[in-house]
This record gives structure tokens, C-alpha cells and sequence, in this order.
């Protein structure tokens, strides 16, 4: 969409407008059309053009939060995790991570099966499994043999980041519309709202 056809959609009275089209902007955008905002987005390059696609492409629930302690944001993202994984199978994805057990690194096998017991049980499911050596080498034959005493795998989940921002833009029925000026509109099945002025309406 070019500046000529934008500014007549920018000259329209929106409930709210959101500035950038990652997945800040774009969860932004999807809740308030949910609550029957009338809600633009704006992106002055391609949706997911910055941060949202050079992410580290992993959901996770955390496990340097549970090494701080902090159980209740451990449990709830682990449990947002596993929602994305019903909700949005073949864009949100199991990945597994092995580490190799080795004499005198630390933490040592014990402590660490400990914390990933807690981080599943977080979860609700049993994701984790130790492998001695021998075994262990097959799922990781390149890692350093030296001093390996065997390795745990689990369990967390991975993303396309730059498709999670489109595909959020492109919920139905829900009200919201999402521009930019390089050639995309996103509509997402607009509702009618009448011409009064713009109120600010904060969104909890």
C-alpha cells in the first residue's frame, strides 16, 4: 500500500492505533479487535521485519527461571508453551536439547534431573530422559568423548517467529486491520463502528 492510498485509512477514527507490526504489535492489535476495538496497525516496512524475525526461535518455559527460583513464571510459561502447541501445530513445534554429562562439570546429573523433573512437572508431562554414554553418543556422535559419563535430553518448543506474526495478523472475525507501505494489507473481518471521536480505552 502506497502513502497515498494510507493516509485516507490513517485520516479514519480508530479506538486505537498501534506503531509497528512485530508480534508486540500484532498480539496488541489481535486483543483489542477481541475486545470490539475498532484497531489499526502500522508498519513502515514488511510485518516481522526487525526483532520479531531474528529471535531466537525457541518457546520456552524458562529454566533459568526456575535456576532463580521463580516457580509461578516458570509454571506460566511452560503452560503457555504447551497451549501453543495444541493451538498452533506445524508453527509451534516440539524441539528436543541434549546435554552431555561430564565427571566434575557442574550441574552435575543429579541436580540437573532434579530441576527438569520440576520443569516438567511444571508442565504436566515427562519430557526428560537420561542416556548413559554409550547410548548417548548415537543422538550426539560429534560432541568431546573425554570424561562423558552419558547425557539428558527434554523437551521445550520452537517457532517460525516471522510466520507467528503473520499468522496472528491474519485472525477472522475478530475486527483489526493491519497495513504497512510496502505493497500487504491485512484485514481481519472488519466491524462497523460509527463515526464519533477517537476515545482512549486502556486495555488490561
Amino acid at each position: 500500500m502506497n502513502r497515498d492510498h494510507l493516509a485516507p485509512q490513517l485520516a479514519q477514527r480508530w479506538d486505537i492505533v498501534i506503531i509497528g507490526g512485530g508480534i508486540t504489535g500484532a498480539g496488541i492489535l489481535l486483543e483489542a479487535a477481541r475486545r470490539g476495538l475498532k484497531a489499526l496497525l502500522v508498519e513502515q516496512r514488511d510485518f516481522a521485519w526487525g526483532t520479531s524475525s531474528r529471535s531466537s526461535k525457541l518457546v520456552h518455559g524458562g529454566l533459568r527461571y526456575l535456576k532463580e527460583g521463580q516457580l509461578g513464571l516458570t509454571r506460566d510459561s511452560v503452560r503457555e508453551r504447551q497451549s501453543l502447541l495444541r493451538e498452533a501445530p506445524g508453527l509451534v513445534d516440539p524441539q528436543s536439547f541434549a546435554f552431555g554429562d561430564y565427571q566434575g562439570r557442574k550441574p552435575g546429573r543429579w541436580l540437573f534431573q532434579i530441576g527438569l523433573a520440576v520443569y516438567d512437572w511444571l508442565a504436566g508431562l515427562r519430557g526428560r530422559h537420561y542416556y548413559p554414554a554409550g547410548e548417548f553418543l548415537m543422538l550426539a556422535p560429534h560432541i568431546g568423548r573425554t570424561d562423558l559419563k552419558g547425557g539428558l535430553c527434554y523437551v521445550d518448543a520452537k517457532t517460525d517467529d516471522a510466520r507467528m506474526v503473520l499468522r496472528v495478523l491474519q485472525a477472522r472475525d475478530l475486527g483489526g486491520v493491519a497495513l504497512n507501505s510496502r505493497g500487504r494489507t491485512t484485514t481481519a473481518a472488519r466491524r462497523r463502528h460509527d463515526n464519533g471521536p477517537c476515545q482512549r480505552r486502556a486495555i488490561a
